[in-house]
């Protein structure tokens, strides 16, 4: 998954996907129940003690505790981690690790799998998770009624052919051959809930429960004393929402959160100045891109956005727009930690050889606007320093920054936008590399790369690696995003928070049990 996909208005799609704000509304009013699942939090400090760790994050009215919901920001992502779990999961060195499975096994050609489950896991409202839960949440994901955003991911699920054998193992039948089957479980939106608790009081078997939530504003998660892993060690974690990265940097310096969730390189080392104040600084394969829609002329032209990627200072898009906290990237997703990087020269300015690209798609006096909420730290900045680069071969560009409402109301419609990207290369390609998925606002269609795809999904072990560089030279040569440079995730926090770990996937928040807040 890249952006969230837009909310819709009612009803969307067939078979009446439900608006997402009414989904919210429902959730705030379910949360009194939920609040009685959750044990009381602890006053005071310190290693191991309790206390409550206060997190700064991004408002978004449209949230929902429906870890399944269509459109997810940021915020709610960052809270479903804390609240559910997969199968699996990704380790913040972003190595696939076991989680609620502890082994899968696949028959010879890979069309079914047998899953076996971690025993003695329990919900957070003390009930026992079983086979049962995990049946009932595969079908909720594969039914099309429900508009669940990981549905594409296990689109080969045959959900007549999921059943329970026992109560710690489960057998999963497949359409087609799939063999990144451990992988894709890591994904953040395919976590396991309680049986038929979705969506109205959704309950999971991560390690902090839901006290109170009202959407766009805040949440509080308290500890669950009976978590099957490591068990949190501060009390309870406290989200407040914030309507931009000043309001949360502002929050930090005055003493009203302990961890600023998103913050600009500016704000980052104006922050670092402080003696109270820190930096987690997570270097990985996240990233910004600016999105060509291929629908749209002259995107539709190979040659223009090859032109455009010509462009790009990457050397100045790190300086300039990530202030150093970024490396340079070469018009391609990342790999995956175990694979090693495609051998592709890298792409450098090159304003003559643009100049000669338009001209000969016949758009030498081209002219285009960029679309971004400025949701997150350096979107905006992105924009600017393309205008400026593409300024030098006489392409206008417009920096058109927009409301968070009005950007995703017009998903897939923008003709060029900004768009992010934390998740590793096999869900990125699922959910928006391939024709028809939510997820690919820029309509891309390369039939050698959707070949690749399909021999992916047939691979296992290093055998994905070199089919994964053949994708990567497709969307270098022919791809519809400029991915100009890995973005480092900056989260400043106060110097009395300890235990925090970076995160290659940009989500540090993800790792909070061994996380502690005192004085």
């Amino acid at each position: 998954m890249s952006r969230r996909p837009p909310r819709p208005a009612f009803p969307a799609v067939p078979g009446g996907r439900r608006p997402s704000r009414l989904v919210a509304a429902t959730a705030v009013l379910v949360a009194a129940a939920l609040a009685g699942c959750a044990p009381p939090a602890r006053s005071g400090a310190g290693d191991g003690d309790g206390g409550t760790l206060r997190i700064a994050a991004a408002t978004d009215v449209g949230e929902t505790l429906n870890p399944y919901a269509s459109n997810q920001s940021p915020t709610q992502q960052l809270r479903s981690a804390l609240l559910y779990e997969g199968l699996t999961r990704l380790s913040p060195e972003g190595k696939v690790e076991w989680a609620l499975a502890t082994e899968m096994t696949p028959n010879a050609d890979l069309t079914r799998w047998t899953v076996k489950l971690r025993p003695g896991v329990k919900f957070s409202d003390g009930s026992d998770f079983t086979s049962a839960d995990v049946v009932a949440s595969i079908k909720y994901l594969r039914d099309p009624e429900h508009a669940a955003q990981g549905l594409a991911f296990i689109e080969r699920i045959d959900p007549a052919a999921v059943e329970a054998v026992d109560p710690t193992t489960v057998e999963v039948g497949l359409s087609k051959p799939f063999g990144p089957f451990k992988e894709i479980w890591a994904n953040i939106l395919l976590p396991m809930t309680k049986a038929g608790s979705v969506p109205a009081a959704p309950i999971g078997t991560g390690p902090f429960s839901v006290r109170t939530f009202t959407a766009g504003r805040q949440s509080t998660l308290a500890r669950f004393a009976d978590y099957w892993g490591d068990k949190p060690k501060v009390a309870a974690v406290d989200i407040t929402e914030f309507p931009s990265q000043q309001a949360q940097a502002n929050a930090l310096l005055s003493n009203q959160v302990d961890i600023a969730s998103g913050a600009t390189p500016t704000i980052a080392k104006s922050l670092g100045d402080k003696d109270d104040i820190e930096l987690l600084d997570s270097k990985g394969d996240y990233t910004l891109r600016i999105g060509l829609n291929t629908a749209v002329a002259p995107f539709d032209d190979p040659r223009v956005r090859q032109a455009l990627r010509l462009l790009v200072d990457r050397d100045q898009v790190v300086s300039n727009a990530f202030g150093g906290y970024a490396r340079v990237a070469n018009d391609h997703e990342a790999g995956t930690p175990q694979c090693p990087s495609p051998e592709i020269p890298q792409r450098r300015q090159d304003v003559e050889r643009a100049r000669a690209l338009l001209a000969e798609a016949g758009q030498s006096t081209l002219s285009f606007a960029i679309a971004t909420d400025g949701l997150l730290p350096g979107m905006q900045e992105l924009a600017q320093v393309f205008a400026e680069n593409a300024a030098k071969a006489g392409v206008r560009v417009e920096v058109k920054v927009v409301t968070v409402p009005e950007f995703l109301s017009k998903w897939g419609q923008w003709p060029v936008f900004i768009d992010f990207n934390p998740t590793p290369y096999l869900p990125t390609v699922i959910g928006t590399l391939l024709p028809g998925r939510v997820g690919n606002a820029t309509h891309w269609d390369n039939p050698g790369f959707v070949a690749l795809a399909d021999e992916l999904f047939q691979a296992t072990g290093q055998e994905q690696c070199s089919i994964m560089n053949r994708m990567h030279r497709i969307e270098n040569e022919q791809g519809s995003m400029i991915t100009p440079a890995f973005v480092n995730v900056l989260m400043p926090y106060r110097s009395t928070v300890r235990g925090l770990v970076t995160d290659v996937s940009g989500r540090p928040l993800s790792f909070l049990t061994n996380v502690t807040v005192g004085s």
